[in-house]
């Protein structure tokens, strides 16, 4: 403190200007020996950048742009394994459906579900029920591949979903065929009405035995078969008592096959089948309960991993803040 008088103003003036001029040394000095705490303190005084909010309407459109990509590459990734446009249809009716209580089940071709069909481009890439018997292949609950097929080659009508149970080839004499799966099969699994038919000159009405979930014999009347159209699947609904020559189609040939059935989305072909109004019969009902218990999934599920990921956020940020404040009071109290 500098005591000022009528006769030394003068001096105090001048110790008061070595005083100043000695403390902006000091500040210099400690700011070149700890150029590290002075940023320190400056940047705590600095305001921090909070997390950017975005409003309702960009979190949506950001949503449905990450959903619509996602359908997208399902929808490629499907076109790709089919190699055809569309890939999947939709069952109408319950001809392929496995029991008598009008239920679904997963695993099996059931009325409303989306069936992916993939394409195929020889006999050989079918397995039909004789083969598949003998191989052990299975498809959605039976042996065999189940495909899908324009009745008598209709371009109109629409497509037929039945499993392939036979491949049958005409014979040049104009009466018999030849089914060359059948030399694999056991006596016991299939019969002829003409005692002396073989596999390679079959006449008359064969019989393949105890097939399906009701162990029921399958009857194929040779001579219904148009000859004019040769070589060609027998099919037969899993759900039907007969076969679908030659009453629904000729045997199909193989220029017929859209594809064979590969995989599935059970229930939602309902929304289209009801908003087409192409629904053969009544639907399943625990297939109607299972759909709206998915959709509300898929919506409710979006949300909650929406609001788990807001509240996670949230909690970081203020443990974060307390940690700052936390170093700050630490700070405060080691420079008291």
């Amino acid at each position: 403190m500098c005591r000022v008088s009528s006769t030394g103003i003068d001096d105090c003036l001048r110790r008061n200007a070595k005083g100043y001029e000695h403390s902006r040394t000091t500040r210099s000095t400690i700011q070149i020996l700890y150029p590290a705490s002075a940023h320190i303190v400056v940047a705590d005084t600095k305001p921090r950048n909070e997390p950017k909010k975005h409003s309702g309407l960009v979190l949506l459109l950001r949503d449905i742009g990450v959903a619509a990509g996602l359908v997208t590459l399902v929808l490629l990734a499907m076109f790709t394994y089919a190699g055809q446009w569309p890939p999947l249809v939709v069952v109408e009716s319950s001809s392929m459906m496995h029991g008598d209580e009008n239920l679904s089940h997963v695993g099996t071709i059931d009325t409303g579900d989306l069936v992916l069909v993939q394409k195929v481009d020889r006999v050989d890439d079918i397995v039909t029920y004789v083969e598949g018997f003998t191989s052990g292949h299975k498809t959605y609950g039976d042996f065999g591949d189940v495909i899908v097929y324009r009745a008598d080659g209709s371009e109109t009508e629409t497509p037929i979903i039945h499993r392939a149970m036979i491949y049958l080839e005409a014979n040049p004499d104009g009466i018999s065929y030849r089914a060359e799966a059948l030399q694999d099969l056991p006596p016991g699994k299939w019969s002829c009405s003409n005692p002396l038919a073989t596999w390679d000159n079959l006449t008359g009405t064969i019989y393949i035995l105890d097939v399906g979930y009701s162990g029921q014999p399958v009857a194929i009347s040779l001579q219904d078969l148009p000859r004019s159209i040769g070589n060609g699947y027998i099919t037969k609904g899993d759900h039907n008592p007969t076969i679908d020559q030659p009453i629904r189609s000729a045997q199909v040939s193989l220029s017929w096959v859209v594809g064979k059935a590969r995989g599935e989305i059970p229930w939602f072909g309902l929304l289209k089948l009801w908003s087409t109004h192409t629904l053969k019969g009544v639907a399943p009902e625990n297939s109607v309960r299972n759909l709206w218990i998915s959709i509300a999934a898929i919506v409710i599920a979006p949300i909650l991993v929406d609001i788990t990921l807001t509240y996670r956020e949230k909690k970081r940020i203020a443990k974060k803040k307390e940690d700052r404040s936390t170093i700050n009071k630490r700070r405060e109290k080691d420079g008291g």
